[in-house]
C-alpha cells in the first residue's frame, strides 16, 4: 500500500514550518470560537454565580493550566513529529486507536458546522444591513466552500492565513470590549458589586474551562509536530502560555459582557440587536466571520481530516472534501439552540478526560518519555497478542469515564487520575509481560537517543 506521507514524522527541520511566532498566532486564530462566548457568559449573573474579579480569577488560572497540559501531551509531536492518529498506537494499539481517534474527530465535527453557521451569520447580517438582501443559506454554503478550498491547499496555507488572522482577531477582539464597554459599561460595572462565590461554583467554573481544551488537549501533538525542534524548552513552554492565555482570557470576556449587558452570549445577535452604529457593526461581524475560519481550521478541520486519512487510507485533500461535506449534515441551525449539544459535549468530555490521561501516562510513565517512532508504524507487529488493541487502554478508559459521570459538570477532571493510575498499573502488571513486542519496545526506547536526522531514514 502506497504511504500517505502527511501521517509519517515530521522530522527534518525545515518542514517545522510553525515557529514561535507562528505558533502563538495559530493558537491566536483558533481561540475565536462560539464557545469562548459562551463559557464567559456562563460565568456571571443572569447565567453564572461569579462576580467579575472571581471570573477572570478563574480565567487566568485556568488557562494557564490548560498551557501547560498542552505542554505535556504536545511534547511527543514536538520530540518525534508524529500526530496523534499515530501517537494512540502506543497506548490503545493500532486497531484500538481508532476508538479514541473518532471520539476526537465527532466533537470537531460537529463544532465545524457549528462555526461556519456562527459565521454565515455574521456574513448575512453584514449584507443586510447594507443592501437588505438576506439569505444566510447562500453564506452558509459558501462559506462552506472557501473553506473547503483553503484546508485542502495544506499546512503552508492554513499557516499564513492564521498568521495574518490572528492579527485582524487581535484587532477585533479589542475593537469590540471597547465598543461593549462603551455601551454597556454601567450594566457591566454592576457585576462588581455582587457578592459571587470562591467555593464549588468558582471550582466548577475553573473545571468547565479546563474541560473546553477535552478534545484539542488530545490532538496537541497534530500541531506542536511543526515546531521547532532546535527551539529550547523554555520557548516551547512560553509559545503556549502567550498563545492559549491572553486570547483565552479576551474572549470569554466578550460573553461577559454580552451577558452582563444584555443576557445574550451571541456577539452577532447583541451587535444586530443592540449596537446602533452600521459601521462599528459591520466592522464587528466581520472579524468574526473571518475568525471562524480561522478557528475551523486549526481546531475542527485538522483532527477529523488527519483521523480519516488514518482509517480510510485517503489523501489530504479528498479528506478536506470528505469532512467539508459531513460537516453540513451536522445541521449547525438546529444546535446552535439546543441545549442538547452542550448535552452532548459535556458527555464526550467524560470521555476525552480519561482518553487524555492514558496518553500522557503511557508516554511518561510506561515509555519513560521517549516512543521508538518505528516500531509504531509496524501496526501488524504492534499489539500483535492482543489482536491490534490494547485491552489495559480500554478498562482504563471505562474506569475513568465512570468516575467522571459522578458530576458531568466536573467530567474531565474526575476521569484523569484513575484512568491515568489503572493504565500504568494494568501495562506493567500484566500488558508488559505477555506482549513481547511492547516490552521489548519499551525497553529499547528508554534506552534510545537517536539523532532527528539520522531517525529521518529509519522510517
Amino acid at each position: 500500500m502506497e504511504k500517505n506521507y502527511d501521517l509519517e514524522p515530521i522530522l527534518n527541520e525545515k518542514n517545522r514550518i510553525l515557529g514561535p511566532k507562528a505558533y502563538v498566532a495559530m493558537w491566536w486564530g483558533d481561540s475565536v470560537m462560539v464557545g469562548s462566548f459562551m463559557l464567559g457568559s456562563s460565568l456571571i449573573p443572569p447565567f453564572g454565580k461569579l462576580n467579575l474579579t472571581q471570573a477572570f480569577a478563574a480565567l487566568i488560572l485556568a488557562n494557564i493550566l490548560a498551557a501547560l497540559l498542552f505542554v505535556l501531551n504536545g511534547r511527543v509531536g514536538w520530540k518525534h513529529g508524529i500526530p496523534m492518529v499515530v501517537q494512540l498506537r502506543s497506548s490503545f494499539g493500532p486497531v484500538g486507536a481508532k476508538i479514541p481517534s473518532l471520539m476526537r474527530a465527532v466533537p470537531a465535527l460537529f463544532w465545524y458546522g457549528v462555526q461556519t453557521w456562527l459565521g454565515a451569520m455574521a456574513l448575512n447580517q453584514i449584507f443586510t444591513d447594507i443592501i437588505g438582501y438576506n439569505n444566510v443559506w447562500v453564506w452558509f454554503f459558501a462559506f462552506q466552500a472557501l473553506q473547503i478550498y483553503l484546508s485542502a491547499k495544506g499546512i503552508k496555507s492554513i499557516k499564513w492565513i492564521e498568521v495574518v488572522g490572528s492579527v485582524v482577531i487581535l484587532l477585533g477582539v479589542v475593537y469590540l470590549i471597547f465598543l461593549f464597554l462603551s455601551t454597556f459599561g454601567f450594566e457591566v460595572q454592576k457585576t462588581t458589586a455582587i457578592d459571587g462565590s470562591w467555593g464549588i461554583p468558582f471550582w466548577l467554573a475553573m473545571a468547565v474551562l479546563i474541560g473546553q481544551f477535552s478534545a484539542l488537549l488530545l490532538n496537541v501533538s497534530d500541531y506542536t509536530r511543526y515546531f521547532p525542534r532546535k527551539a529550547s524548552a523554555g520557548t516551547f513552554v512560553g509559545s503556549h502560555i502567550v498563545g492559549i492565555v491572553p486570547p483565552m482570557i479576551l474572549l470569554p470576556f466578550v460573553g461577559i459582557l454580552g451577558a452582563a449587558a444584555v443576557g445574550i452570549w451571541n456577539p452577532v445577535d447583541i451587535i444586530s440587536g443592540h449596537i446602533s452604529s452600521l459601521f462599528a457593526s459591520i466592522v464587528i461581524l466581520l472579524f468574526i466571520a473571518i475568525a471562524q475560519i480561522t478557528t475551523n481550521l486549526v481546531a475542527n478541520i485538522m483532527p477529523p481530516v488527519l483521523v480519516a486519512m488514518d482509517i480510510f487510507k485517503i489523501s489530504w485533500e479528498k479528506a478536506c472534501v470528505i469532512v467539508g461535506i459531513l460537516g453540513v449534515f451536522t445541521c449547525p441551525w438546529w444546535i446552535m439552540t439546543d441545549s442538547t449539544f452542550l448535552t452532548f459535549i459535556s458527555i464526550v468530555s467524560a470521555f476525552l478526560g480519561p482518553i487524555f490521561a492514558v496518553m500522557v501516562a503511557d508516554f511518561y510513565l510506561v515509555h519513560k518519555g521517549n516512543y521508538n517512532v518505528a516500531k509504531l508504524y509496524d501496526v501488524k507487529k504492534l499489539f500483535a497478542a492482543f489482536k491490534g488493541w490494547n485491552p489495559a487502554a480500554l478498562i482504563a478508559i471505562a474506569v475513568g469515564t465512570g468516575f467522571s459521570f459522578i458530576n458531568v459538570d466536573l467530567s474531565w477532571l474526575l476521569g484523569i487520575i484513575p484512568a491515568g493510575i489503572v493504565y500504568t498499573v494494568l501495562m506493567k502488571s500484566w500488558i508488559m509481560k505477555h506482549e513481547k513486542y511492547v516490552s521489548e519496545g519499551v525497553e529499547q526506547s528508554f534506552r534510545e537517543t537517536v539523532d532527528f536526522e539520522k531517525e529521518e531514514d529509519v522510517i
